[in-house]
């Protein structure tokens, strides 16, 4: 016979499991997207696909949520200053790989070390969190200029002595190797930051902290009003000085420089809200949809304003215009699109079907929305030389 007792154990054994099962489940999803929450002790590998959602607002305070906002103005603003001089820098006669290459790689390499660093930063401020992962790291990489070059490589748009083989194969190298390139970098950021010794106050408070107790924890940190105050006047005021420089630096290097500058937030900021939609049922691990509407969303544009600055008419319109084109493709299309984030989704999204699929869908229609937008301006009405500010 079988008594109540032993009923009563077994059930409440059962009970231990099924909250295991979701302590596991949750540890490989939500709680590596909230910037507020450390990883658990072993952390999941690959880390969770959505590491750079905004935290829930039920959790943090209006102040700091509003923070991790506005970590993303000055983040962004130094993410399309570093690729817009990367592009510049690494642009020669010569050069042995495209330049946007190390936009790309640089970019995923600062998102690896993030994520080996988060429990630390989570520590400190988790707001520092969001500004190297989706500010930094997400503005430094652009999907929309991936899909855009890798368009100009397929059909051969600066009209290179080759044949329609060699346009195939190139277009083909261009997005390998841009998956590749990043992907690498990614590992190589993780194993770097995993290399870096711990910070001295992260080791005291793990020894007085179990692990288990700092998985389940909404927030170690105490309410921080002074310096989420602190960072959002920070934001305001590091905008202020981008739209003083836009009207006060020399005109040699402002609209290049300072125009895409003002452009970058907007872009971030959004692509920061869109990531929400990424920890929602039925997507979460399987299907980022925040980042794919982000990425697909800016690659239309960019073809579109791409199209429009070799039109006759914006080209006989005046500086502002043509400026202001360059502005959205290299600040609110480079930073609303991202890579870093797109491989460590690719990564870590459960079973292979979805990754192909998210990965797939993602490259596919990125270059055909780039040929209809390109191609069919460029094939129906014709170019002209690009406009220059």
């Amino acid at each position: 016979m079988i008594s109540n007792s032993d009923h009563t154990d077994a059930a409440a054994k059962q009970r231990q499991l099924r909250q295991l099962r979701q302590q596991r489940n949750r540890s490989r999803s939500s709680i590596s997207a909230d910037p507020e929450e450390f990883l658990p002790s072993r952390p999941p590998s690959p880390p969770g696909p959505n590491a750079n959602a905004p935290p829930p607002s039920e959790r943090v305070t209006r102040l700091r949520l509003s923070a991790h906002y506005a970590v993303l103005v000055l983040s962004s603003m130094l993410g399309c200053v570093a690729r817009v001089g990367l592009n510049a820098l690494c642009t020669y006669d010569g050069k042995i790989i495209y330049a946007l290459a190390w936009s790309q790689g640089i970019g995923s390499g600062v998102m690896g070390l993030a994520l080996a660093k988060k429990n630390e930063m989570t520590i400190l401020y988790p707001p520092l969190y969001t500004f190297l992962t989706t500010g930094i790291a997400g503005c430094i990489t652009t999907f929309s200029s991936w899909m855009l070059e890798g368009y100009l490589s397929f059909s051969n748009f600066n009209h290179y002595n080759r044949n329609g083989l060699h346009d195939t194969v190139d277009g083909v190298a261009y997005s390998l190797s841009t998956f590749a390139i990043a992907l690498s970098c990614l590992h190589f950021g993780e194993h770097f930051g995993s290399a870096l010794p711990k910070l001295p106050y992260f080791n005291t408070l793990s020894r007085v902290t179990q692990p288990e107790e700092k998985s389940s924890s909404p927030s170690l940190l105490p309410h921080t009003p002074i310096l989420d105050i602190l960072t959002i006047l920070t934001a305001f005021l590091a905008y202020l000085i981008a739209l003083l420089l836009y009207f006060l630096a020399p005109r040699s290097w402002r609209h290049d420089v300072v125009f895409p500058l003002l452009m970058s937030p907007p872009g971030a900021i959004l692509r920061f809200s869109l990531s929400n939609i990424n920890i929602r049922h039925p997507f979460i691990n399987r299907f980022p949809l925040g980042t794919f509407i982000s990425n697909i969303v800016a690659t239309l544009l960019i073809a579109g304003t791409f199209a429009a600055q070799r039109r006759p008419n914006v080209v006989n319109a005046g500086n502002v215009r043509c400026n202001a084109l360059y502005a959205i493709q290299q600040g609110f299309c480079g930073c609303l699109s991202t890579v870093s984030t797109f491989v460590v989704e690719s990564r870590a999204i459960e079973g292979w079907r979805w990754k192909w699929l998210y990965v797939g869908t993602s490259v596919i229609l990125g270059h055909v929305l780039v040929l209809a937008v390109v191609g069919g301006t460029g094939w129906s009405e014709g170019y002209v030389d690009v406009c220059t500010g």
